[in-house]
């Protein structure tokens, strides 16, 4: 009679235990299996990818085309300056074309990439004209209106860059409607869901109206409503404040500058590329004060006349030769407090080349403002 033995009656060793728990022992067909399971999850997980990416990509292009149409009725760009952009666009091979509205360095380098100085598809003539855009885009010209005074004013659509006071973050957003309750905006929106904003919170917002000026004015929420806070309430706001007021945008400065008095017939001269200050001529150290497209402010401790000519240099970022800046006086006043004499002019006598060289220094100096300190 034979009898089974249990495993559980044999005597444990070592060695018997690693028997028994040791796994079964591959083969090869089993070990290409595995392989080639993990090589096929590699590439399905790689061409996840890969489609991901072009999906995003395709979705930042549209959205960068919506924005571009949105900037051109911002900006009030003719059919013609559009269609001039767009070839532009089409020349260079920029797939995300709202960057030439956000890009001053993007849009100066199409034009010398593709203008005649580099054998391009651009002739001069088309240069000028995409300088005229871009200077309207970036420094345009703005139309006499009235300015705003209330929140009440503001229209629907009209998008806000709101700074949150308690972290500095700054979210951009749109107003729906100037309501008599308060003003409503769209909540903005982090990673796809609604920034929580809390009641009585403080923002300092600021806008910028078509063809205007700038505007600033501090305010707080007064509530969340809508499904999900679709929809943020502000306090009504009764005296905004207008940062830009001029045809052109000005920079505040503080470059220091040695200003030389000029005649007539060496403005001519100067025109002509002839140096007419001389080295050893004593000029008046000054300071400018703010710069724009149409002129700039001096401050010294000594005035000038008006309508008299003045001359100084400004160092350019972009070479080593120096922007030869000439204006005429306007109109001088006197800085109580400081004892210095401020100084309005105009530019006169400047060529093509050397206003260019004045809209690209302006635009290094407004991007400067907007740095953080270190």
């Amino acid at each position: 009679m034979r009898m089974h033995i249990s495993p559980l009656a044999i005597g444990f060793d070592y060695i018997t235990v690693l028997k028994y728990i040791r796994p079964p022992q591959p083969s090869t067909a089993t070990l290409w299996w595995m392989l080639a399971t993990i090589v096929a999850a590699c590439m399905l997980f790689v061409l996840f990818e890969l489609v991901s990416r072009q999906v995003r990509r395709i979705r930042q292009i549209r959205t960068s085309e919506d924005d571009f149409n949105h900037l051109t009725l911002v900006c009030q760009l003719t059919p013609e300056e559009i269609m001039l952009l767009r070839h532009l666009i089409s020349t260079c091979g920029i797939r995300f074309p709202d960057r030439l509205f956000t890009s001053f360095e993007l849009f100066n380098a199409c034009l010398e990439e593709q203008g005649p100085g580099a054998s391009g598809a651009l002739t001069e003539s088309d240069v000028e004209r995409f300088r005229i855009i871009r200077n309207k885009v970036f420094f345009g010209e703005r139309s006499r209106v009235a300015p705003i005074k209330t929140t009440r004013e503001l229209k629907a659509n009209q998008w806000l860059h709101l700074k949150r006071l308690a972290n500095g973050k700054v979210f951009m957003t749109p107003v729906v409607e100037a309501g008599p309750s308060g003003l409503l905006v769209a909540t903005p929106r982090i990673k796809g869901r609604y920034l929580e904003i809390k009641h009585g919170e403080q923002f300092d917002i600021y806008f910028w109206r078509d063809r205007d000026a700038s505007y600033h004015f501090e305010s707080e929420v007064i509530a969340q409503s809508g499904l999900h806070f679709l929809i943020t309430i502000f306090k009504h706001v009764e005296d905004i404040e207008r940062i830009q007021r001029r045809h052109y945008h000005r920079v505040d400065t503080s470059i220091p500058v040695v200003v030389t008095v000029i005649t007539r017939e060496e403005l001519d001269r100067l025109n002509q590329g002839e140096d007419v200050i001389q080295k050893h001529q004593t000029g008046l150290r000054a300071y400018v004060v703010n710069i724009s497209g149409s002129g700039f402010a001096l401050a010294a401790h000594s005035a000038f006349s008006p309508n008299d000519l003045l001359c100084f240099e400004l160092a350019a970022e972009e070479d080593d030769s120096d922007i030869s800046v000439i204006g005429k006086i306007l109109h001088v006043s006197e800085r109580k407090v400081t004892g210095e004499f401020l100084m309005h002019a105009e530019f006169v006598g400047l060529s093509s080349d050397t206003r260019e060289r004045i809209f690209r220094f302006i635009y290094s100096q407004a991007r400067l403002e907007f740095q953080p300190a270190s």
